[in-house]
């Protein structure tokens, strides 16, 4: 199938070839090398980049509870092509990590429908607080997170994937009014 052919197609059009799952052995490793992989060719980040997410899907995954934590991938044609995790962390601040839809795939719907069931899932579980890291450069990712009521609460000019960009940290807090 045609990249344009896919990027012309809503979400509802496309549920035929794409399926969303939880936890599946192998899936975080997964969405590690498609960020990577992505963030190198779009940004070049490098090596420690692929460190930084590979110790924390490392970490994530020693303390893993299908119960208190949230994986939902995407796949096409059953292969893992995307993905998003809350990981609950200390019960009351969670963290929203690995979130990443394929540019095929940008504009269909596909990961603000990811983005929001992650949401409710926060919502669901009285989940009060939850952030996010990033850096500047991805508007369209920030307008999503600004959408439900996350804030920007730092910034930093830092190399920690490997090339110096401007580090961000955006908080969500269930009593803010703008939260959804």
């Amino acid at each position: 199938m045609s990249t344009t052919l896919i990027q012309s197609r809503t979400c509802e059009q496309l549920s035929k070839e794409i399926t969303f799952s939880g936890f599946i052995p192998g899936c975080l490793s997964t969405l590690c090398a498609i960020q990577s992989e992505y963030y190198a060719r779009q940004w070049g980040f490098s090596h420690p980049y692929e460190s930084v997410i590979s110790a924390g899907v490392s970490e994530f995954l020693t303390r893993y509870d299908e119960e208190k934590d949230y994986i939902r991938l995407v796949l096409l044609n059953n292969k893992v092509v995307g993905g998003i995790a809350i990981d609950h962390r200390n019960g009351q601040t969670a963290q929203l990590r690995w979130f990443i839809v394929p540019e095929h795939l940008h504009g269909t719907g596909i990961g603000k429908k990811l983005f929001l069931e992650a949401m409710t899932f926060v919502r669901e579980n009285n989940i009060t607080q939850v952030y996010l890291t990033t850096f500047d450069g991805l508007e369209k990712a920030r307008y999503l997170y600004e959408s439900v009521g996350f804030r920007l609460t730092q910034e930093k000019v830092a190399s920690t994937w490997g090339k110096e960009v401007t580090e961000q940290r955006f908080d969500w807090l269930a009593d803010n009014p703008m939260a959804q």
